[in-house]
């Protein structure tokens, strides 16, 4: 009879724990999972950004800048942005717009050779100089809102 009553307890607790391990995550585990995927996903992207950041930094010295820039902004396309907060998706996006609208003025120049910042400095100060400003701003503006929106 003892025995009896020591395996029912030993299964009851079994079961008990078994319960326990199998619930579905609470509401809470669910919401530091997602956010746990957010960050990775953030972290994927600017480690991806960076990579291809010194690519194209570079790429320039061979390549003409507006070829340069449409290789970068094809790059950021094919970024998986699945698990990204959707404001920085759009922060991404804004900026990679940024990037493209910068060859409205980097198709002036398909001879101009170098590292970019070294290329950028000689816009600053070349015929297409205003409008230069103005985007390279907005690419500046809009890397702002990728780092506001990775809510470190």
């Amino acid at each position: 009879m003892i025995y009896t009553l020591k395996i029912i307890v030993i299964i009851c607790i079994s079961i008990v724990l078994f319960n326990c391990n199998n619930r579905p995550p609470t509401k809470n585990q669910r919401s530091n999972n997602h956010n746990l995927k957010e960050k990775n996903c953030i972290t994927q992207v600017i480690a991806i950004d960076d990579s291809i950041g010194k690519i194209r930094n570079h790429n320039c010295e061979t390549i003409s800048l507006s070829e340069t820039i449409r290789m970068y902004t094809s790059g950021i396309d094919k970024v998986d942005f699945t698990n990204c907060p959707p404001n920085f998706k759009q922060a991404f996006h804004s900026h990679k717009e940024a990037w493209t609208k910068m060859t409205t003025i980097t198709n002036n120049y398909p001879d101009l050779r170098g590292e970019m910042h070294d290329l950028f400095k000689i816009l600053e100060e070349g015929e297409d100089k205003e409008a230069f400003k103005i985007l390279l701003g907005s690419i500046w503006s809009t890397w702002e809102d990728v780092e506001n929106s990775m809510g470190n």
